[in-house]
């Protein structure tokens, strides 16, 4: 799968924004990230990755919209998304831009096929 170039807007007030790439592999989302001010743009941080096993996710959704899309990442707690930014708990959306739609409707689904699979599995084992 290809990587996926994302932002996540409105955070600290709409002050901050996170600008990185999302790929998969293997049981993982892998997200390469920095925060930068969104006002100016003169602040930037290093580069951060986080790691979040397919474990930790309930399910996937794109939603399309005129100029861009967005992937929200549904988490089963409040601790799935780690060091990943955002502004709600359980919860990251993914702002994409209107060229990537396809690769971000594609993860979409390919992931929740997996996700489903994994619950699946887990249900089998506990029977």
């Amino acid at each position: 799968m290809r990587s996926l170039p994302f932002s996540i807007e409105n955070l600290n007030g709409g002050f901050m924004k996170v600008e990185g790439i999302l790929r998969v592999e293997g049981e993982y989302l892998v997200f390469e990230f920095h925060k930068k001010d969104a006002v100016v743009e003169a602040y930037q941080s290093e580069l951060k990755t986080a790691k979040i096993p397919f474990s930790e996710l309930d399910m996937l959704e794109f939603k399309k919209g005129w100029f861009s899309g967005k992937l929200i990442l549904h988490g089963k707690t409040a601790k799935s998304f780690g060091e990943l930014p955002g502004k709600d708990l359980n919860e990251r959306v993914l702002k994409i831009k209107r060229k990537n739609r396809e690769t971000a409707a594609s993860i979409s689904s390919n992931l929740n096929l997996r996700i489903s699979e994994h619950k699946l599995s887990e249900l089998d084992n506990e029977e």
